[in-house]
């Protein structure tokens, strides 16, 4: 089991906190349990479609002419992904 060392907090409608309960008991899970796996499964859902390229087979075609061209670097470009990189290592 991984140990849960995080703590979010949130302030919410009763109304909201009545249809938590409900719909968290309908599953079987306490409140806490069913936020938390909702939470998750919309993050992951998110952080896929924001990682993922979809083309169609005509655009496809077009991006892999355009690696296979012969280009220089371009130094914004790459002083962008070094930022972005250092952005990553320092989370």
């Amino acid at each position: 089991m991984i140990a849960k060392n995080s703590r979010r907090e949130l302030r919410l409608s009763s109304h909201d906190d009545d249809l938590l309960v409900e719909a968290a008991s309908l599953v079987g899970m306490s409140v806490s349990e069913f936020m938390l796996s909702r939470a998750v499964h919309d993050a992951e859902a998110i952080v896929a479609e924001h990682h993922a390229i979809r083309l169609d087979k005509e655009a496809y075609q077009r991006f892999l002419e355009a690696l296979d061209q012969s280009t220089s670097a371009i130094p914004e470009l790459a002083m962008q992904v070094r930022k972005s990189r250092q952005l990553k290592s320092a989370n």
